[in-house]
């Protein structure tokens, strides 16, 4: 472990925001940085300073004047003094064509085409050519049911993606999910994606939903399935402060919803599958004395785990809430009459 003194800290930490400044390419704000260092504004902006006065890189600096950022001070790599040689491990090739092949069949094919380039571009910077092929070769393989074919997507996933940089709002068509909003049918939404996630082989486009006139101001996170927006449209119109979205917070479900705590019994067959995984961050498994265990835990979206609890068929009783008990109690009511002719 490192020497706890003032002098490795603040080397440190100048290390980490050089790291910061040379991999994120865009515009890192003082305040967000001071947050993230645990340190005082005039701390990182010696820190600035220091990098810029060392001769390994320009930074460019300025404060806002205008839009909701004003007043604001931003810092931005301007550029190196010379390229260095990149030289890559056939380790690091491995690892980016392991990564490769688990998203396999879960983006879109010109996606996953423009993927598979690149790592074959990048392997040309390895130290010993002769390892590249080896490097390269398969070596996972992603096996999925029910998946969805996002290749018919990928325009709307482009359009997304670019957008996220640019925080440039998107007038996106979308299909409801009939079971859960019955009768809302195609909606129409002004949106500011801020990142895709990956959920049970599904993508989704997290972001803010924004006022749809005038100067964009957010009004709450929103999560939209990318296989249900029927299109989208980047706009004129520009978030100029993009405040970051709230963090799952650990929860089971999407990001935005409240979390609420949650108890289920889960019986022996299914305690080891239990145990194995996080299911949220605060999260406590109980063994039961028959071999089954008590899972207590946070969600955020009840729809999804009364999905996720049918799942277990008769191997799971749902504690707590009590609300969420009626509600599928009501839900095996209503699916018993359904096969309540069979003999």
């Amino acid at each position: 472990m490192p020497k706890k003194t003032a002098d490795a800290t603040a080397t440190h930490r100048a290390l980490l925001l050089f790291t910061q400044l040379l991999f994120s390419g865009r515009r890192l704000w003082l305040t967000e940085l001071a947050e993230q260092f645990h340190c005082s504004k005039p701390t990182i902006m010696r820190m600035m300073e220091t990098i810029e006065v060392s001769g390994v890189a320009e930074i460019e600096t300025e404060i806002e004047s205008s839009g909701r950022a004003r007043g604001r001070r931003w810092y931005q790599l301007k550029h190196l003094p010379g390229t260095p040689h990149i030289g890559l491990t056939r380790d690091e090739v491995e690892k980016l064509s392991f990564c490769r092949d688990l998203l396999q069949r879960l983006l879109p094919e010109g996606i996953e085409r423009v993927i598979s380039n690149g790592i074959a571009k990048v392997s040309t910077l390895m130290e010993r050519a002769e390892e590249r092929g080896e490097a390269t070769l398969p070596r996972a393989a992603r096996v999925s049911w029910g998946r969805i074919d996002y290749t018919p997507f990928q325009s709307r996933m482009e359009t997304l993606l670019r957008a996220i940089s640019s925080r440039t709002v998107c007038a996106v068509e979308y299909r409801e999910v009939e079971y859960k909003f019955p009768g809302r049918g195609l909606q129409r939404y002004e949106f500011v994606p801020m990142r895709l996630t990956a959920e049970d082989e599904a993508l989704n486009a997290e972001g803010w939903l924004v006022k749809d006139k005038g100067k964009p101001e957010t009004r709450h996170p929103l999560t939209l399935a990318i296989h249900r927006i029927s299109s989208c449209a980047p706009t004129s119109r520009v978030l100029e402060y993009c405040p970051p979205l709230p963090e799952h917070q650990g929860a089971f479900g999407l990001v935005g919803h409240e979390a609420f705590p949650v108890r289920v019994v889960f019986d022996e067959v299914f305690s080891g599958y239990i145990q194995e995984r996080i299911w949220s961050e605060e999260q406590e498994i109980v063994a039961l004395p028959d071999g089954g265990v008590e899972l207590r835990f946070q969600a955020a979206d009840s729809n999804e785990l009364i999905g996720w609890l049918f799942s277990f068929g008769n191997g799971a009783e749902l504690l707590e809430p009590e609300g969420l008990r009626r509600q599928i109690r009501e839900e095996l009511e209503y699916m018993l009459g359904m096969y309540a002719d069979v003999r």
